[in-house]
């Protein structure tokens, strides 16, 4: 989370991951109090491998930027791919990373690699975000498709199209986000207590649950 000149908040994409998980964690790392896990370092390797994978693979292509790729699959039924792929919404004061995106006629997939068999809700919350920011960006005349994909084995564990359903669910969230940023709502804390058992931020909290 960052504040502008403004004193407006700008949101982290992937800290719609952590407030579906527990928003004292936001709390916590929003006052500097930042943790990184074997597991976090352990994944941040394994998209760094994936990128550079994906730069080999890649290196003879015409490089050509997101407009004009969404232009082209329009109009010449051509295909693109983009991996690490930097979004921000202006009108949601959004930014992240996304980590595939697959531009072709039939529509645009935005996919998010987890290292899970399973899509859980703060999975889902995260990808959905990237979608909307990526609408908010480009305005694409195309649906926007999003895809979660297990890490290791590749295979897809959640997909669905961005819907207007999916979009007021997800401005709930970037409402309170938003609130919590400028101190105008209280951080509720997991009603989970295997989530406090997992947590990185155990030793210092005070809403843990035993």
């Amino acid at each position: 989370m960052r504040i502008d000149s403004k004193g407006n908040s700008w949101i982290a994409i992937s800290e719609f991951h952590q407030q579906s998980y527990c928003e004292v964690q936001l709390k916590f790392k929003w006052s500097g109090i930042i943790r990184k896990t074997e597991k976090m370092m352990e994944g941040s390797s394994i998209h760094e491998q994936k990128f550079k994978d994906f730069l080999e693979e890649t290196k003879e292509l015409e490089q050509v930027d997101m407009q004009e790729a969404i232009k082209r699959a329009i109009e010449k039924n051509e295909r693109f791919s983009g991996r690490e792929v930097f979004i921000i919404s202006p009108n949601f004061r959004l930014f992240g990373m996304i980590d595939s995106v697959e531009i072709g006629p039939e529509g645009i997939v935005i996919t998010d690699d987890k290292p899970a068999e399973y899509a859980f809700i703060s999975d889902k919350s995260q990808i959905i975000a990237y979608a909307l920011a990526f609408k908010d960006l480009y305005r694409p005349p195309l649906d926007i498709f999003m895809a979660i994909k297990n890490r290791d084995s590749g295979d897809t564990t959640w997909e669905d199209v961005l819907t207007q359903d999916w979009v007021d669910f997800m401005m709930e969230k970037i409402n309170r986000l938003h609130e919590l940023a400028l101190g105008k709502r209280e951080f509720e804390p997991t009603k989970n207590p295997k989530k406090c058992l997992a947590c990185s931020y155990k030793d210092v909290c005070d809403k843990k649950l035993s």
